[in-house]
């Protein structure tokens, strides 16, 4: 596998991306005896494939939520319930703060402040938050409780677990955002670590809604690159 549009050569990736990020993939590639060049086009597309399924389950998550916290309080804008859903202790108010940073951003944006808005600017550490053991009792309590929508597909309801697997998803993501490599020196380590990746993605959306995992498998790239992954070299 090469880039479609031209060669390039190992050297011309060490010039433009550094001699540091590419012996990774020089040091892989020895290891699993591919090309480090065609190793580093494989990875750059696994983890943007990667990316789209993450982005799939964000936006899977973060409208469940907000539907059931929503419905728990009466209004849109829950997040502003401090008083129902306690986000902000007396040490802290870092959940008010990233919401008014948001909203502010909003309105230099030249757009006006709505709920919508407001919740898709949220980041994903702001879910993992919502979903901490300190607010076991008012924010899982809202998700959970079946006047609001329940969780029929997480019958077990365990906060810590479901918590568990949404970190999991931030800290896969926070990695491919920074640019960081999928592959690995080791082909079993390597296919492991990815098989479980994928896995815990197909896992909470599962626990939220399985005809919509369903359809965030049906529409990943990333088995398919997976079978593409060079093993063997092409260098003559």
């Amino acid at each position: 596998m090469r880039l479609e549009s031209q060669s390039v050569s190992l050297n011309e990736l060490q010039h433009w991306f550094s001699t540091e990020r590419m012996d990774t993939y020089v040091r892989s590639a020895k290891a699993t005896g591919c090309d480090a060049v065609d190793l580093y086009v494989w990875n750059g597309r696994t983890s943007k494939a990667l990316l789209e399924d993450i982005a799939h389950v964000e936006v899977l998550l973060r409208n469940f939520m907000s539907v059931r916290l929503a419905k728990a309080c009466g209004h849109d804008d829950w997040y502003k319930d401090d008083a129902r859903f306690r986000f902000n202790s007396s040490r802290t108010r870092r959940f008010e703060n990233s919401v008014d940073e948001i909203e502010r951003q909003i309105r230099h944006a030249g757009k006006p402040v709505t709920p919508g808005r407001v919740i898709a600017d949220m980041s994903l550490g702001s879910w993992c938050f919502l979903l901490s053991s300190r607010l076991g009792q008012t924010v899982w309590k809202a998700l959970r409780d079946p006047a609001n929508g329940g969780m029929p597909n997480y019958p077990s309801r365990k906060r810590a677990i479901f918590e568990s697997h949404v970190k999991t998803m931030r800290d896969l993501r926070n990695r491919l955002s920074h640019q960081e490599h999928v592959m690995l020196d080791n082909l079993d380590a390597e296919n492991q670590y990815l098989d479980e990746q994928y896995a815990n993605l197909d896992w909470i959306a599962r626990a939220i809604d399985p005809k919509a995992a369903d359809w965030i498998r049906s529409q990943s790239r990333v088995p398919g690159l997976r079978k593409l992954r060079p093993h063997h070299s092409t260098l003559n």
